[in-house]
């Protein structure tokens, strides 16, 4: 990359010809423009770039509920943020075709949240009521480790729309509901759930007792998919 004192154009900004202007701390500077992407990929770097364009269009909407699945296991065990988490975790759990060169995510498998709060137990999603999707579920409040007042997260996306939906309740509840936006009337859409604790546990660990570990989530559910009414 080459630097030049301002010149009587002003700061050049963009490409010119074969080269890329930009201005970086007050010093206009010129690099080799990029190639055209893709002219000379390898099939499985078009294979890898469709996947990743798969799971990143799809995470965009949901990155509130990522952000909350996502963000405990991401700081403490992988180092990264929340949505780099989701995207390292779903390029695997997508379908490509080699002869469109297109990817779509596999649904069912798709992870929003990962940790080791105990679990609720989902049934499947109710479309009785229009724009309101309701799940029952039990909070398997007895169970080690699990608390009446941690949160129960129903996630719904809408792929043709690429919008998402969130509802809420506590574990000690029966259900928990999604209401949606009048544009999904009609929508097939898909719904995940997962429970998150904002309280510090005691884990036994083996040969070390007990140890303090923060508050944090359960691993992805599934829940299932409709249209919405």
């Amino acid at each position: 990359m080459s630097k030049t004192s301002k010149n009587i154009l002003g700061d050049q900004r963009g490409k010119i010809g074969k080269v890329v202007g930009r201005v970086r701390e007050g010093e206009q500077m010129y690099s080799a423009a990029p190639g055209p992407r893709g002219s000379h990929a390898t099939p499985k770097q078009r294979e890898y770039r469709a996947r990743f364009s798969a799971i990143v269009k799809m995470g965009k909407p949901l990155k509130g509920a990522i952000k909350i699945g996502m963000k405990e296991s991401a700081s403490k065990k992988h180092l990264q943020s929340p949505f780099n988490l989701f995207v390292t975790h779903n390029l695997r759990h997508t379908t490509y075709d080699d002869v469109t060169g297109l990817a779509v995510p596999d649904y069912e498998a798709i992870e929003l949240s990962e940790g080791v709060i105990p679990f609720v137990s989902f049934e499947a999603p109710s479309f009785a009521e229009p724009l309101k999707v309701t799940v029952a579920f039990n909070g398997n409040v007895d169970y080690p480790g699990a608390l009446a007042e941690d949160t129960v997260y129903a996630v719904a996306y809408a792929p043709d729309l690429s919008q998402s939906a969130m509802g809420i309740a506590a574990r000690s509840a029966d259900t928990v509901s999604i209401v949606v936006p009048s544009s999904w009337r009609g929508k097939t859409i898909h719904i995940w759930g997962f429970v998150q604790t904002s309280v510090t546990m005691l884990t036994e660990i083996e040969e070390y007792g007990l140890a303090l570990e923060p508050g944090g989530c359960s691993n992805t559910s599934y829940i299932g998919t409709g249209e919405v009414s």
